[in-house]
């Protein structure tokens, strides 16, 4: 990843994470919702660059999939982020309830993640793949690169989804869901780990 693969990467996201029910509930108006996943991710992955490993997925040419990677000291230093003021004033733009929801679910993804892991780990988010390229094995390959890596580390490795669907996909690279969340009526968060003993 370097800076010139910064616009793809937001673009790939925003597409990718624009329809999901957990960010519909964060921002129920479309447009709104479009213009806080752009300039959340652009955020996220300018800030990562050089910290975080994020690993792409090309398919003739062109960006179908991208995978996040936090190591053990950018997630100890993100820990406090539901108390950052940084935070807050990333989000003066948007309406007042997709700031309260967005803020109610960073304190609970804290919380989860101070409660069910300690440092060091590495964390998974996001991880995305072009509807398009879905069901290709674009995702496994992405995760399977650096679960090697982690295993050879010996670290656990976090990651929280909104998407039951996706349980049951993450269960097949040995994460355990450890906690379940109700962020609204219809939304949960998992909260799930790949410990060290996954392949006992």
């Amino acid at each position: 990843m370097t800076p010139d693969d910064i616009d793809g990467a937001v673009s790939l996201l925003a597409v990718s994470f624009q329809d999901r029910p957990f960010y519909q509930y964060l921002a129920p108006d479309p447009d709104e919702r479009r213009s806080f996943l752009l300039a959340n991710f652009r955020q996220r992955i300018t800030q990562g660059l050089g910290v975080q490993e994020t690993d792409l997925a090309v398919a003739d040419g062109a960006l179908v999939g991208i995978a996040v990677w936090s190591p053990p000291a950018l997630v100890e230093a993100d820990s406090h982020a539901a108390e950052d003021r940084s935070l807050e004033e990333s989000l003066a733009a948007y309406s007042a309830g997709l700031r309260e929801r967005f803020l109610a679910f960073i304190q609970i993804l804290t919380q989860a993640r101070e409660q069910t892991i300690q440092q060091p780990f590495w964390s998974l988010a996001p991880i995305a793949v072009l509807p398009p390229s879905r069901g290709k094995g674009v995702a496994s390959a992405l995760i399977n690169k650096k679960l090697k890596d982690i295993d050879e580390a010996r670290l656990p490795c976090f990651l929280g989804t909104q998407d039951k669907v996706n349980v049951a996909i993450y269960e097949r690279f040995a994460f355990q869901t450890l906690r379940e969340d109700r962020v609204s009526p219809d939304i949960t968060h998992y909260t799930m780990i790949r410990n060290l003993n996954h392949g006992t």
